[in-house]
């Protein structure tokens, strides 16, 4: 992730729908969101979690296409 797409993740996205991750998937990604797992973490368990690695990407591609986000 770059240093513009970790900004675009950690505000609140409007396509960032949590609804479709399980607690513990959502857990990491407000423990990220809020600067409770570094980076290094994060990518760790990105790597572990295929769907949530999906999703992450997913959110990030929504975001950089959003006019309002640039």
């Amino acid at each position: 992730m770059s240093t513009s797409d970790t900004q675009s993740f950690k505000s609140p996205l409007k396509n960032g729908d949590v609804r479709g991750l399980n607690k513990q998937q959502r857990d990491i990604v407000d423990a990220y969101r809020f600067g409770k797992l570094d980076e290094k973490d994060f990518q760790h368990e990105l790597s572990k979690d295929p769907a949530l690695a999906k999703w992450v990407r997913q959110v990030l591609e929504a975001a950089s296409k959003d006019p309002l986000n640039k």
